[in-house]
């Protein structure tokens, strides 16, 4: 068994699990206080990591990008845990504005955004957080070329 076909059946699991739960229990874990408290602390986890790294610390509005990381101490270009963005150097204005809504997404749903997020699959163009995110932004298709009138 493959590492993504594992991954992928551990997420529709997840998220079988989420659909069921999406009545009250769901609305309880993702109520603000909770969702703010696992912000809150995936984003100081993500600190954490950065500087134990010793990532360059900067922040763009809301979002703090912790650039210059080892390519293994993240997933694909970057990764957005709490309101940190964890990248080697993935800094475009483009890449950030798309990051900066998984920092929303985070804000939203706290810890439970982990399952959420495997749940909708490793696939980016069909994974609905990245689709939500703006899948040009976040550099998984190309731009578009330029209207020429």
């Amino acid at each position: 068994m493959s590492r993504s076909s594992g991954v992928a059946r551990a997420g529709r699991r997840v998220g079988t699990v989420a659909r069921a739960a999406s009545g009250p229990a769901f609305r309880a874990v993702t109520a603000p206080p909770v969702a703010r408290a696992g912000h809150r602390f995936a984003t100081a986890a993500a600190r954490l990591w950065g500087r134990l790294l010793r990532g360059e610390e900067r922040e763009v509005g809301e979002l703090t990008v912790v650039s210059g990381l080892p390519r293994w101490a993240f997933g694909r270009g970057g990764t957005t845990i709490g309101a940190v963005f964890l990248t080697a150097d993935a800094v475009s204005p483009e890449v950030l504005e798309h990051e900066d809504v998984h920092r929303r997404q985070w804000e939203r749903y706290g810890l439970w955004f982990v399952p959420m997020y495997v749940a909708a699959g490793r696939d980016a163009l069909c994974n609905r957080w990245e689709i939500e995110a703006d899948l040009v932004k976040g550099g998984y298709l190309p731009k578009p070329p330029p209207v020429v009138e």
